[in-house]
Parts: C-alpha cells; structure tokens; sequence
C-alpha cells in the first residue's frame, strides 16, 4: 500500500476531503472481532483499579483498530494503558505517585496510581532496563507533546516484543517512530483541542488552545494541524518502506525478525486507528 499527497504541499485546494489528499485511506481500515469483549475488559478493569472508563472515549475502537489482527489480549493491554494515559494527562497531579510507582514504590490511594501499578506490574518485568527508562522518561514530557511517541512504545509490551538497541537507534528506525508519533499527536490535538505548539519549518505556529475552547479553536489553526498530519503520515510510509530491508540486514533470524516487524506494522496501524477516529468525530466529519 502506498500513500500520496494527492496535491503538492502547499497547494491543496480548500475542503479537499482527508481520504483523497492520503491514498492510504482508500483501504478500509479493520476492527477488531471481539471490539465488543475488549470494551467490557477495559470497563471492567477500570472499576477494579477505581479509574473511571468513559465509554464515549471509544478507547476499545482505537486499540480495536489499531491491534485488529492480534489476540484479544494485545488489543485489551493496549485500551487499558490508553485509558490510563489519558487519564494522567488530565490529572497531572498525579504523574509524581506514578513515577515513585515506576521507580518501584508503592502506589498510593489514587486510582491512576493503583491502575499503573497493575499495568506496569504486567509489562515491566518484561522489558528491558532500556525501555523502562525511555518509557518513563516520556511520562514527564510535557502533557500532548510525546503522547504518540508513548503509545507507539506501548507496542513492544503488548506485541511480547522488544526491538533490539541496535535496530532502534538506527535513523531509519527513528523516522519511522518519529512520523507516526507525530500523526498521533495531532490526531489527538485535533480532538482534544490540546494543540501542541509545533510547527512544519514552513509553516507559522499552531497556536495552543485550552481544552475548554476544544470546538471554537480558529479555523486557520485547526487547517495547518490538518495539514501536518497529511504531512507526517506521507513521510511514515516512507520511513515505513525501508523497515523490512532494514530488519533483514540486522541478521536476527526468521521468528525474531517476523516479530520485529510486527512491532512496525502497529506504527502504521496505531496512527491509522487515530486518524479513522479523527473522520468519524462529529467535529471533523467534514473532512471525511
């Protein structure tokens, strides 16, 4: 599958709908069989930890999407961190009980705390020293701007994956990761209304605006996010063309290197699950 702006950058004609200017969207995007079992999961978890699961957040749908070829238990761990992040962000508060719970203190009486506890307690012993301290590291980024880079690390963990440094660290590798965080967090910018202060170099500033002002925020800002989501998905499936030829040369044997790219796929399918979130909002059905 290929992926193309359908007009230069630069010059796309006024309400050009989002699914003609990314060819990639021409393929229907799948969910999940069992979306329905993976809602009740995470509604059920939630009650367990004491974090409340809004189910117009459709959290079930995104990791439905995003892990739809995939057991039900990946899509499940998947919605389960979505619903605690996106609780972090509106509770930030709570971000230094979190830390002290990654650091291997006891959670607290908060129930984002006691919810990471019991996710962290599932996948961090799995990983590596290495992805625990990147993992974490992002948690303190400032709130909306590594919220993709997040999720899209959140693969290892659910796939059973993790990607050797080498691989990782390559440039390649980290344009692919780098894209997709992006299409992420402009995805959610633009349903959020938490719009990141970044910018294409060509391109004036997107102003932040308040989560209150989530469907007042101008339209010249809300056009210029578009426009970079357009931007960094065609630059993903560039980065994402050359990951197999690069997993190939890194010599780790057929199981490992088909596991590897498992982990790449889910950086096109977890902004594709966004980006499909995007066109089915109310507030943005018009650039369907």
């Amino acid at each position: 599958m290929r992926t193309r702006l359908n007009a230069p950058r630069g010059a796309v004609p006024p309400g050009v709908p989002l699914r003609e200017r990314l060819a990639a969207l021409s393929a229907p995007c799948p969910m999940h069989p069992s979306a329905h079992r993976i809602e009740a999961a995470v509604i059920d978890w939630a009650r367990r930890t004491g974090l409340d699961a809004d189910p117009a957040e459709e959290v079930h749908r995104l990791a439905g999407r995003a892990f739809a070829r995939h057991d039900t238990g990946t899509a499940t761990l998947f919605a389960r961190w979505l619903t605690l992040l996106t609780r972090l962000r509106r509770q930030p508060a709570a971000l230094p009980g979190v830390l002290a719970v990654a650091g291997g203190g006891e959670p607290g009486h908060a129930p984002v705390e006691r919810a990471f506890a019991d996710l962290w307690g599932s996948c961090a012993p799995g990983m590596s020293r290495r992805w625990r301290e990147r993992f974490v590291s992002g948690l303190a980024v400032p709130a909306g701007a590594g919220f993709g880079r997040q999720l899209l690390d959140l693969a290892e963990p659910c796939l059973g994956v993790e990607v050797p440094a080498t691989l990782q660290e390559s440039r390649r590798w980290r344009a692919a990761t780098e894209a997709g965080g992006d299409v992420v967090t402009w995805c959610d910018a633009l349903l959020t209304g938490r719009l990141p202060v970044v910018a294409a170099p060509s391109s004036p500033p997107v102003p932040p605006v308040p989560a209150a002002r989530a469907e007042a925020f101008p339209q010249g800002a809300q056009a210029r996010a578009v426009d970079r989501v357009v931007e960094r998905m065609e630059e993903l499936w560039a980065a994402a063309r050359v990951l197999p030829p690069l997993v190939g040369r890194h010599g780790l044997g057929l199981d490992a290197s088909r596991e590897v790219i498992q982990v790449a796929c889910a950086f096109l399918t977890i902004p594709r699950a966004y980006l499909e979130g995007l066109l089915e909002s109310r507030r943005y059905r018009h650039l369907e």
